[in-house]
């Protein structure tokens, strides 16, 4: 008994078909941004579920739950460098690595991270305007009595 298998086309369309909240000004770009998404790091997907890796990768978008084309992109970015980040610290403890090998994948791992953060702080600030909002809860004056409220400040990272 054969099995049938389907091309990789065939695999990857319902998935593609499913994602609703992606925002892509065509099809096109949705599907050059998805495979894009899907090859940027190696495919650890166990034997048993091939296009596991993809499926997750694609599950991650989602999670950030991007609202334009811009934030699309920024989340796949984000993405990308979340797996890679995962890849160089599976490289850093897999085997016998020299620790100047290891600490070579630990710091590789160190920067995808920053980038990871970067790119959310971009999707946060692309979303709110990059506007600051202070929200003042809960204050106890006296009668007569005066109150400030201040959080911290931030000398705008001048040298002095």
């Amino acid at each position: 008994m054969t099995k049938k298998t389907a091309t990789p086309d065939q695999a990857i369309a319902p998935a593609w078909d499913t994602v609703r909240n992606w925002h892509t000004p065509d099809k096109y770009v949705l599907s050059v941004a998805r495979h894009q998404l899907n090859h940027a790091a190696p495919d650890h997907s166990p034997e048993t579920r091939p296009g596991l890796a993809a499926e997750a990768a694609e599950k991650m978008v989602d999670m950030l739950n991007p609202r334009d084309g811009v934030e699309t992109l920024l989340c796949i970015q984000a993405v990308q460098a979340h797996n890679n980040a995962s890849e160089c610290l599976h490289q850093a403890w897999a085997g016998n690595k020299t620790p100047v090998v290891r600490d070579a994948y630990l710091n590789r791992a160190a920067k995808f991270m920053r980038v990871f953060r970067e790119h959310v702080e971009a999707i946060d600030k692309h979303r709110h305007g990059g506007k600051q909002q202070i929200v003042v809860q809960h204050v106890n004056v006296a009668h007569g009595g005066q109150a400030v409220v201040a959080g911290s400040f931030d000398k705008g990272g001048g040298q002095g």
